[in-house]
């Protein structure tokens, strides 16, 4: 089922609280500035990674079995008397809901921390668990958006728990809750290089192990709701059949490889996006000197004269404008993600990711070739305008679906939604755009 969703929000909000990061993205050579490769970042002044990348399948030299995810009795220690010490059963962030941090223990003795919402005085059928975008993430996501400070999971735990529905989101392995900007994260830099694909599907399964061990949760259906690098991982877990998954919901969806997704961001695709999204007003993917000088949303006085974007002087603003622009940074992250220049990485790349994290990746099979090969419930949320990854992705593996007559794949587009659905809408005025809202409801439904 392909579902398009017109927009009816306040575009004019989106756009402005949009138009700073846009800029930033090409004053630094054209880079999508997202709140949410990792979840909501805010804007930063280095270029910003797009968690969109190849599916986190398994990592190299292990392959993932073939069995399909169904009712299997996990094999979870549940909250032991270890393992549960770190529990703080008692704080309430929303009215209503009941907070628990627990503390899970990988497969390699790796501890991490999570939090648990519930809802008060109701049966829990149903369990969400966040799986994490790229780059340091935490239970929470502390993260600010110009003068305003917010946890990014705190409006997934209200509309789920208030629906009846537990939610989960846990800290990346290496990562704890930190006091600065932008991430709001400390970093253990020799557990982060264990931050890998593969590791991060059996600390899912972990998760998963731990959560269904729980009396309150073992008979709950288990959603895993993966953003951007999450769509890749969140399949992989349903692929391997050791824990029980009941349903996929993936947001920012990526089809293709890490190496892909990195390339199309790395020689214009998140540009001119962006840009697209403002001044490309019959979306043939270029903007005309007409269409610049229209300037429906009047940003070309920030963005500079029509022929200071036009690099190659062909009339037209294009994809090859900005491939041009990036030309010396595709180069250099490349090398630096192929060569282990995690100096460099650390310096230049916005968000916090290693080579061995990026080698991982080119081991690992894409989801093109992964979700074709589950049957339980699938539904893809995409944002027309997502400049993290192109969202002709979530079409073809649509289409690829509707061709092997499997029904089980289920998108839903948004116009004029980003990488994060307009999240940044609700911190900033309370708006829940429609693309979120359609995560509750199908969340709701199931």
């Amino acid at each position: 089922m392909f579902e398009t969703i017109k927009n009816t929000e306040k575009v004019e909000l989106f756009m402005k609280l949009n138009l700073k990061r846009t800029i930033a993205v090409l004053l630094t050579c054209g880079i999508c500035m997202t709140l949410s490769a990792c979840a909501p970042s805010g804007d930063k002044d280095k270029l910003e990674h797009t968690d969109s990348q190849p599916s986190p399948a398994v990592e190299a030299g292990e392959e993932p079995s073939t069995q399909e995810s169904s009712a299997q009795e996990p094999s979870a220690q549940g909250p032991s008397a270890q393992e549960s010490s770190a529990q703080d059963a008692t704080s309430q962030a929303q009215s209503g809901t009941q907070e628990e941090i627990v503390a899970i223990t990988a497969h390699d003795g790796l501890k991490f921390e999570g939090k648990l919402r519930l809802p008060e005085g109701e049966t829990v059928n149903k369990l969400v668990i966040y799986v994490n975008g790229s780059g340091p993430n935490t239970y929470d996501n502390k993260r600010q958006a110009g003068d305003v400070t917010f946890n990014y999971h705190d409006l997934f735990a209200e509309q789920f728990t208030q629906e009846g529905i537990a939610y989960f989101s846990y800290n990346t392995r290496g990562v704890t809750v930190g006091n600065e900007a932008p991430y709001f994260a400390e970093i253990d830099e020799d557990a982060y290089q264990s931050y890998l694909p593969l590791n991060q599907v059996k600390d899912v399964e972990a998760i998963i192990r731990y959560l269904k061990a729980d009396s309150r949760l073992q008979n709950a259906k288990v959603i895993l709701l993966g953003w951007s690098e999450g769509t890749m991982i969140a399949p992989l877990v349903a692929l391997g059949g050791e824990v029980p998954v009941d349903a996929l919901f993936l947001a920012g969806y990526c089809n293709e490889t890490m190496a892909d997704i990195l390339e199309w961001q790395l020689t214009g695709g998140s540009s001119m996006v962006n840009v697209g999204a403002y001044l490309d007003s019959d979306g043939d993917g270029t903007v005309t000197k007409v269409e610049y000088d229209a300037d429906p949303f009047q940003v070309t006085a920030q963005f500079g004269a029509f022929e200071e974007l036009d690099v190659n002087s062909d009339g037209e603003i294009n994809r090859k404008d900005f491939e041009q622009m990036l030309k010396d940074m595709h180069d250099e992250t490349f090398r630096a993600f192929d060569g282990g220049d995690d100096a460099w990485l650390k310096e230049n790349y916005g968000v916090r990711l290693t080579s061995a994290w990026f080698r991982a990746h080119r081991e690992i099979p894409p989801n093109r070739e992964t979700l074709p090969r589950l049957t339980l419930p699938i539904y893809i949320f995409q944002g027309t305008i997502d400049a993290n990854v192109p969202v002709e992705q979530s079409r073809e593996i649509a289409e690829a679906f509707r061709e092997a007559g499997k029904t089980n794949l289920h998108l839903r587009e948004f116009e004029m939604h980003d990488h994060d659905l307009n999240y940044i809408l609700y911190p900033i005025s309370g708006t829940i755009s429609e693309g979120l809202q359609a995560i509750f409801d199908a969340a709701k439904e199931l």
